[in-house]
């Protein structure tokens, strides 16, 4: 596919994707969520990106979906764009690599839902202000959004529609750390480079059980889980990991 609301650039092991919107803040069109799909459907099978960065272009990272496009769509547009936006989510949790949320500006809580890391800018806001345009927030976010933070304090982020500081998204657990913004990128990319000289299918694992492993019952959750950590012991990586540890070395992991 040839993009054009996202680009792509690599370093290494790590890809990163800017959303390219800048006009309109990276709000999310059809084509945008048809790009991203694309991607990341690419990089499930592409052993050389072990590690995938999401950030925006300008001076948002995205305030959620285009409300000019959204007054052209008919029910049935409505719809389906929702139902691309669901399954994309669904997709960027399923994948076994590390998603970086890369926060810039002001970030629409429903466009970092499905990241693994969120790091922001001490500048960035989020919130869900869909409610100020008589819109309902949507693609799932008030499903997960009180399960990370509670039904009050999600009603509370829905209902009123305002914007919270960096600072506290970080108290609320929505982000992992907030750092100053000429410093943003730079700390990103060394939580990638770390994360991409890890062993890919422990990675892989790891976010599978907590993503999954959260929406099953204990009993079902710890089965889950000893499925997918025995699973490890017959890899070739686990191997080169112990053998390193052992003769105090940097391992040399391929994936197998």
């Amino acid at each position: 596919m040839d993009y054009k609301n996202i680009e792509i650039s690599r370093n290494n092991a790590v890809a990163t994707v800017y959303f390219n919107r800048p006009d309109s803040l990276n709000s999310w069109n059809e084509a945008l969520v048809d790009e991203l799909t694309d991607f990341l459907n690419d990089s499930k099978y592409d052993d050389n990106t072990k590690v995938i960065i999401i950030t925006g272009k300008g001076r948002a990272f995205s305030v959620g979906g285009d409300l000019q496009e959204f007054l052209a769509f008919d029910a049935k547009g409505i719809e389906r764009f929702n139902r691309k936006v669901i399954d994309l989510f669904r997709l960027m949790e399923h994948v076994r690599k590390p998603i970086i949320a890369a926060v810039n500006g002001h970030c629409n809580l429903e466009i970092i839902q499905a990241a693994d890391i969120v790091v922001a800018s001490s500048k960035a806001k989020f919130g869900l202000p869909e409610v100020n345009v008589a819109i309902s927030p949507g693609a799932g976010i008030l499903v997960r959004l009180p399960r990370a933070v509670g039904k009050l304090k999600a009603k509370e982020i829905a209902l009123l529609g305002e914007w919270m500081t960096a600072d506290i998204a970080l108290s609320l657990g929505l982000v992992n750390r907030v750092e100053n913004p000429e410093e943003l990128m730079k700390k990103v990319e060394e939580i990638s480079s770390a994360l991409a000289e890890k062993a890919p299918m422990a990675v892989g694992a790891i976010k599978a059980v907590v993503n999954n492993g959260s929406e099953m019952s204990i009993d079902e959750g710890m089965e889950y889980q000893l499925k997918e950590n025995s699973s490890l012991f017959y890899t070739e990586d686990l191997k080169e990991g112990v053998k390193a540890f052992l003769e105090k070395r940097k391992a040399n992991y391929k994936g197998r």
